[in-house]
């Protein structure tokens, strides 16, 4: 073997040494991010946060103010949010690209709580135009409106990783009491209904793997905490202990299995018998907050309390988000090494 065909071989271990190195620096260098909604007064706005509490940023799409809820397309590319407007709420659909946005539900009843299932196919949503609070499923099209319920008074669909089954709260009682708020599963289809776990309110969330469903309760005193039930309803665990007067609410599982993020509020006045009260009223100030999926109690960590209410945190896809300014300087390194 020449010496000339010796430093070739070299040189081409030594490049897919530092491609395999590159590659798994780029991972790691992708941080993850949090969207949610800031309300004050009555004006919503949509902003974007990394996981790690920096680069708080505003998303720049006019018509998705005085929103609420919202989901995003497995792609990044969309996302379905909930507008307010005199006596109904709709949900639009808004593309990034083009900031085009298109109404998915134009009914007079209120329509909230949208989810986007992973296969991109079907926009779950609320709607109370039976009279009670049913769960629905609708093509992002617009077509093959289907009712999925017809009993209770539900709320907050998630889906799971294969779009098969939703995962949803239902108020079920003749009385007013936690132990009425429920958390059930069924089919895509609304078929094979089953009850998953008691006193079960704000929100719940399904792992990345499928197994798990976090969800808010107070079955744990009189305060609301997160809970993680394994999908057979063994496995029963507390992940949060917030004290007296302090809700968590809205869970949203990391693409990564690692994190929950919910919003953390802290009450400061309750609503007496047929009072309605704004919810910047009720609540003093509103965050977001993370926790460990695994284990047992863990702290949670504050990501954004920088305005003055924020709720509903939703993942960010990985496909919307930008290049790390870590990964470009990764990828002009690697450009150096391919010019020599």
């Amino acid at each position: 073997m020449t010496l000339k065909r010796i430093q070739v071989y070299v040189m081409l271990s030594i490049t897919v040494l530092v491609s395999d190195n590159l590659l798994i620096n780029n991972a790691q260098a992708r941080v993850q991010a949090l969207s949610f909604i800031s309300e004050h007064e009555g004006v919503a706005d949509l902003y974007l946060i990394d996981s790690t509490g920096q680069n708080l940023r505003k998303l720049d799409t006019n018509q998705a103010k005085k929103g609420g809820q919202h989901a995003w397309s497995p792609d990044g590319r969309f996302f379905a949010y909930v507008s307010r407007e005199i006596g109904k709420t709709a949900i639009h659909l808004i593309d990034l690209r083009s900031k085009e946005f298109r109404r998915l539900i134009d009914h007079p009843s209120l329509n909230y709580s949208p989810a986007w299932s992973p296969n991109g196919k079907w926009v779950g949503f609320v709607s109370d135009r039976t009279g009670d609070r049913q769960i629905y499923r609708i093509n992002v099209n617009g077509s093959n409106l289907k009712q999925l319920t017809k009993k209770g008074d539900n709320g907050n669909p998630t889906w799971s990783p294969d779009s098969q089954w939703i995962a949803f709260n239902s108020y079920r009682g003749p009385e007013h009491n936690a132990g009425n708020f429920l958390l059930y599963v069924m089919t895509a289809d609304g078929g094979r209904l089953r009850k998953l776990a008691e006193n079960a309110l704000s929100g719940c969330t399904w792992s990345p793997n499928g197994k798990q469903v976090a969800y808010a309760t107070t079955s744990f005193g009189n305060k609301k905490n997160i809970l993680v039930i394994d999908i057979d309803g063994n496995n029963l665990r507390q992940l949060t202990r917030l004290g007296e007067g302090r809700w968590a609410s809205s869970p949203a599982w990391s693409p990564d299995g690692q994190w929950i993020a919910y919003a953390f509020k802290r009450i400061v006045r309750v609503p007496g018998p047929g009072e309605r009260l704004r919810v910047d009223e009720v609540f003093g100030d509103s965050a977001i907050h993370l926790v460990k999926a695994t284990g047992g109690l863990r702290e949670p960590i504050e990501v954004a309390n920088e305005l003055s209410l924020d709720l509903y945190p939703a993942w960010v896809p990985e496909a919307f988000l930008p290049v790390s300014p870590s990964t470009e300087r990764q990828t002009t390194l690697w450009g150096r090494l391919k010019q020599h």
